[in-house]
């Protein structure tokens, strides 16, 4: 009998050895591919940044033939975009989130949480045909002529009249990552546990001041962890921005109207075309690279603000 439970017992212990020794390869595969994106899309770059790393970076003339490929100007758009994607989103998902899991009733918060997961789904050149059919013409025949007339600031003062802009192209990434961010913020607000809402309302506290001073600090990191997710799905985002962002690289974006051409759009626009010129593709493949790295720093931005979040409580 001793036996046979010591043979069983030696058995598990195998068998949690390998599912340990598994589970730290696939771990570590992932890593290891992640390396090899990195080194496969900073070598096939390497030629172009052998040659001008900083003229490339930080210059802002696109001409192929010329050999001139600034991208300055493409990396500005893709930051600009997004930012202000995020100005606008935050706020509303924010909201709304408060709305669905502290205001509404049950049954209504679960079919309107439906509808939020069933538009984080959709493809977004789905997204982007609505943008050009409604936020374009929207933006160039109301909202355009109503900010640049009654409130004279440089950033909606533009010479752009198409409607094609980056603030079109960040109205529209906004509601693609509001679902997102809707959903994950509700689920966290709504996993702190009742007592807390008990508690806090025993004290004398308005539902109001529940949620501000008690729901919102004790969910702060799985918001920001949620504003992170947006944030990299915001950046690298194509075929949105490419179809109403304007796409244009005459000057830089500088007004929230002028047309703009992030990162994404230059590559889904130009990557047939790299085979004709010797340092296009590595052009491209530098563009790839930087945007990977605007996401990553992005994500260590973003854990660094959850780590100091998880200090401050302990």
């Amino acid at each position: 009998m001793d036996e046979l439970f010591f043979l069983k017992l030696k058995k598990r212990r195998k068998v949690n050895r390998f599912v340990r020794r598994f589970s730290f390869l696939m771990s570590l595969s992932v890593f290891c591919l992640f390396i090899l994106i990195c080194l496969m899309l900073f070598g096939s770059s390497f030629s172009l940044l052998r040659k001008d790393v900083f003229g490339v970076i930080f210059g802002t003339e696109w001409l192929p033939h010329q050999e001139k490929f600034g991208l300055l100007y493409f990396i500005w758009g893709s930051i600009y975009t997004t930012l202000l994607a995020l100005i606008i989103s935050v706020p509303i998902s924010l909201f709304t989130a408060i709305l669905i899991s502290e205001y509404m009733p049950k049954k209504l918060a679960m079919n309107t949480k439906l509808i939020f997961d069933v538009l984080s789904g959709v493809s977004p050149v789905v997204y982007g045909f609505w943008g050009v059919m409604a936020i374009v013409p929207l933006t160039r025949n109301f909202i355009q002529p109503f900010l640049a007339d009654n409130l004279h600031i440089k950033l909606f003062l533009s010479d752009n009249k198409s409607g094609f802009s980056v603030f079109s192209a960040a109205i529209v990434l906004a509601v693609m990552v509001s679902p997102l961010m809707v959903s994950i913020s509700e689920e966290v607000l709504r996993a702190i546990p009742f007592e807390i809402r008990q508690a806090t309302m025993s004290l004398g506290a308005t539902k109001w001041e529940m949620v501000k001073k008690v729901l919102l600090k004790k969910g702060a990191t799985g918001i920001v962890a949620a504003i992170i997710l947006s944030f990299s799905r915001t950046v690298g985002e194509t075929m949105a921005v490419l179809m109403v962002a304007g796409c244009q690289m005459s000057k830089m974006a500088i007004s929230a109207f002028d047309p703009a051409y992030p990162l994404p759009a230059l590559i889904a626009n130009t990557f047939g075309e790299t085979m004709s010129i010797p340092l296009y593709k590595s052009a491209i493949f530098l563009a790839a690279f930087i945007l990977l790295i605007l996401t990553l720093a992005s994500n260590l931005f973003g854990w660094s603000i959850l780590l100091r979040i998880e200090e401050e409580k302990s």
